[in-house]
């Protein structure tokens, strides 16, 4: 008896090494790495501006212009851009092609309606400065910050376009939206970018 029980003990199968419960494809690889690049861009850019900011002792004349009052619009129009993206991915993923294909034009919408928007400010922002006998950092910094943010905007056309045109040849699933997921997480991302960027002019302008 005791031979046989020690048979049955040896016999049973020893288990393998645990399998990791988290795994990044290369394609998500690719696509943070992206995020990482764009995200220290902004930084650096940023950390430029805040040390400018302190150390110049004429900013912005006083009295003069401060930051247009359309920039609100424009935040507002960049919000309706991650909503309609995030429409349009919860929409695939419950296999509604034609949300998915409103959801994604209406995204197109917003987005080309803040850049739209960022040139009326651009124009406000070049009369305020007209007036005044020197050009300033105050504007120089503002089109940099604006004019960077919104270089990042008009390249998301591109693979907006594309998800876009694939949506449109019914190649999204439930079980395939890696592309709408991509460019839903982009579009996001510039969102958070603009309120980080839009929250330290206010701060400091």
């Amino acid at each position: 008896m005791r031979e046989s029980y020690s048979f049955k003990a040896d016999s049973r199968e020893t288990p393998g090494p645990r399998e990791p419960s988290f795994r990044m494809s290369s394609e998500q690889l690719l696509v943070v790495l992206g995020f990482v690049t764009i995200g220290v861009l902004f930084t650096a850019t940023l950390v430029a501006y805040v040390i400018t900011r302190t150390t110049v002792k004429m900013w912005r004349p006083e009295g003069s212009p401060g930051l247009p009052f359309g920039l609100f619009g424009s935040t507002l129009m960049i919000f309706g851009v991650s909503m309609s993206m995030h429409h349009a991915y919860r929409s695939i993923i419950e296999n509604r092609q034609e949300s998915l294909r409103r959801g994604l034009w209406l995204g197109l919408a917003f987005a080309t309606a803040f850049l739209i928007g960022q040139g009326f400010n651009w124009a406000e922002m070049i009369r305020a400065q007209s007036a005044l006998p020197r050009p300033t950092l105050f504007a120089f910094t503002f089109y940099l910050l604006t004019g960077l943010h919104g270089a990042h905007v008009l390249g998301g056309f591109v693979p907006l376009a594309i998800v876009i045109q694939r949506a449109a040849a019914r190649e999204y699933s439930s079980s395939r939206c890696n592309g709408v997921r991509y460019c839903v997480w982009y579009w996001h991302y510039l969102g958070a970018i603009w309120l980080v960027l839009l929250s330290v002019m206010l701060v400091s302008q």
